[in-house]
């Protein structure tokens, strides 16, 4: 087996124990332990490995799909830093503890910062032409979702009925129209 192959195996087992950590740490004590974020890290980690592992990152541009790809990446990358700053306080993965955010990009999305994310792994996958960077976004695609799960469980049970509005009116990762104004 090849590292990728390795990889890949590892994933899932990974991904399974870091957000379990997580969640079970959310559901008990309301926040993440270390221990849980380490996890967690470690299990974000994985589908970046099988990426890059699939192809050797960083090669010069050859053909318009490697440009697309290398600018999906910074966009990404750019792309977390614009709902942070809609934090006064930010906490790890910019979550401000004390206040809803349902303004500005969070108008369009509950999670701009993995919608924003999303596109470096994408583009990442682009710039080679191995299926195996597939696999490894189609993980960190399970990954996000999964993570969102566990996000939004416990913000309805941090902010109770303000939240469930918020959840009602604003999709869960991108609005394609703008809003309607209030009546």
């Amino acid at each position: 087996m090849d590292p990728a192959q390795w990889w890949l195996v590892l994933a899932g087992p990974m991904m399974a124990v870091g957000l379990l950590k997580y969640r079970t740490d959310f559901r008990r004590l309301g926040r993440s332990t270390s221990l849980g974020v380490v996890l967690l890290l470690a299990a974000w980690l994985m589908p970046h490995l099988v990426l890059g592992y699939a192809f050797p990152m960083f090669s010069p541009p050859r053909v318009p799909r490697n440009w697309v790809g290398y600018g999906l990446m910074a966009i990404g990358l750019l792309g977390i830093l614009v709902p942070l700053r809609r934090f006064s306080s930010t906490l790890f993965f910019g979550r401000d503890a004390h206040t809803l955010v349902t303004d500005g990009v969070y108008g369009w999305s509950r999670n701009p910062q993995y919608v924003a994310y999303t596109l470096f792994p994408v583009g990442y996958a682009l710039t080679g032409v191995a299926v195996m960077a597939w696999v490894g976004v189609a993980l960190y695609l399970v990954l996000v979702h999964l993570t969102v799960l566990v996000e939004e469980e416990h913000l309805e049970r941090q902010f109770g009925d303000v939240y469930r509005v918020y959840k009602r009116e604003t999709p869960r990762y991108f609005r394609w129209r703008r809003k309607p104004p209030p009546d």
